[in-house]
């Protein structure tokens, strides 16, 4: 979408109350602590702690803009045939979609070779290919029709059309090791949902992971740019205290990438594995 669309869509929104609460826990309070053109502000909802842009997006929108509108260079253009196998050769290695520091932290947290990892976001499948590749049984899933299928097609990845009807109709109720995610969350109307589908998801004592840009304050206070990382593209932003808040239930650790030996903590605490400083944020808990 144009600058000018995004901007009069936005303006429009600003006179509809559904648009201005909370998209993950619908709370009408929250607090503003960005703003831009005058018009879109970040705000922190004040139950759920969540970063997000108001106005709001329609949920019923969500899924088209990612289908058709959505473009982020090799992240959704599927490549082409001749530089797909130029890929595969490689392993992707070097790319831009290489995926060796994802499986290295993945081990880190003591997934072993044959582990169930349940890619959400996949988009392409380039994750999920190396995922599976670095020896771990992977099952995917893409909002994006048409880049699923070509995850599927072209890379022989393992995809499901519906991730709900994965655990009601499929049997994959908590057979999964890991719950993974990388940089999605922020693009989600209401990532307490995603969180619900890996409860469900998830064997006891399976692992969540997410990776996303950094929404925390020593990120904020060191990047410039922090403030362009929210907006038409980026609803939302992930910090260390909306998913503290959200998995305080459970063991957990949040770092700014990139991260080394990762261990969680025994009880339901929060542990820290750096100064959240860096450009993408780490998490990761156990159901």
């Amino acid at each position: 979408m144009g600058k000018t669309a995004y901007l009069l869509r936005s303006i429009q929104g600003l006179f509809a109350p559904e648009r201005l609460t909370c998209p993950n826990c619908g709370h009408p309070h929250a607090l503003t602590v960005a703003r831009k053109y005058l018009v879109t502000r970040l705000r922190r909802c004040g139950r759920c702690e969540l970063l997000f842009r108001v106005p709001t997006d329609d949920p019923a929108k969500n899924r088209d803009y990612y289908e058709h509108e959505y473009s982020q260079g090799i992240t959704t253009e599927m490549p082409s045939d001749e530089f797909l196998t130029a890929l595969l050769r490689e392993n992707f290695a070097g790319s831009e979609k290489d995926w060796t520091y994802y499986n290295r932290v993945l081990r880190s947290l003591g997934l072993i070779v044959g582990a169930r990892v349940f890619d959400f976001g996949c988009s392409w499948g380039y994750g999920s290919y190396q995922m599976s590749a670095a020896g771990y049984s992977v099952v995917a899933f893409d909002v994006a029709p048409t880049r699923r299928r070509f995850a599927r097609d072209k890379l022989g990845v393992a995809v499901v059309e519906d991730p709900l009807a994965a655990v009601s109709d499929l049997g994959l109720a908590g057979t999964f090791d890991c719950f993974f995610t990388a940089h999605v969350l922020e693009h989600l109307p209401k990532p307490c949902a995603v969180f619900d589908l890996a409860a469900k998801l998830l064997r006891p004592g399976g692992l969540f992971v997410s990776f996303t840009p950094n929404g925390c304050e020593p990120a904020k206070a060191l990047h410039p740019e922090w403030n362009k990382w929210w907006g038409e593209v980026h609803p939302n932003m992930i910090d260390d205290r909306f998913l503290d808040r959200a998995f305080e239930q459970s063991p957990r650790v949040v770092g700014s990438s990139p991260v080394g030996e990762v261990q969680l903590p025994p009880t339901a605490t929060m542990w820290y594995l750096n100064d959240l400083s860096g450009s993408e944020l780490f998490f990761a808990a156990r159901a």
